[in-house]
């Protein structure tokens, strides 16, 4: 997990601004592919030596894992912060739509017991 710092062309003017994103790295068969966890905006003001030490504690916070050490306060409210909309996500895209249902014909169920 790592921050990106991508560069956006706008679309009115044509000026060049920047939007930060939380993003994580998956191996598979086909090579590395990057994926956006969060989009942190533009206004993202945190300095560059920083990010690593957020991306490692919000990991922590989804993983339930102590820190090893404190970070520092500004880090750990953002930390917690990004890491609550990771997980109320998570929770939004793993919950069922709709119930689903299906019908059995209790009449035809049969049990088959093997040794």
């Amino acid at each position: 997990m790592y921050i990106r710092r991508t560069t956006i062309k706008s679309r009115k003017d044509g000026a060049q601004y920047y939007t930060y994103r939380l993003v994580e790295s998956e191996r598979t068969a086909n090579g590395v592919r990057h994926y956006t966890l969060l989009n942190l905006g533009s206004g993202f003001s945190l300095p560059r030596e920083q990010w690593p030490e957020l991306a490692t504690r919000i990991q922590e916070i989804i993983s339930c894992q102590e820190p090893l050490f404190e970070a520092p306060q500004e880090v750990e409210g953002l930390a917690q912060n990004y890491a609550a909309q990771l997980i109320q996500a998570k929770k939004k895209a793993s919950e069922p739509t709709e119930p689903d249902y299906c019908q059995v014909d209790v009449d035809s169920m049969q049990n088959v017991f093997s040794i």
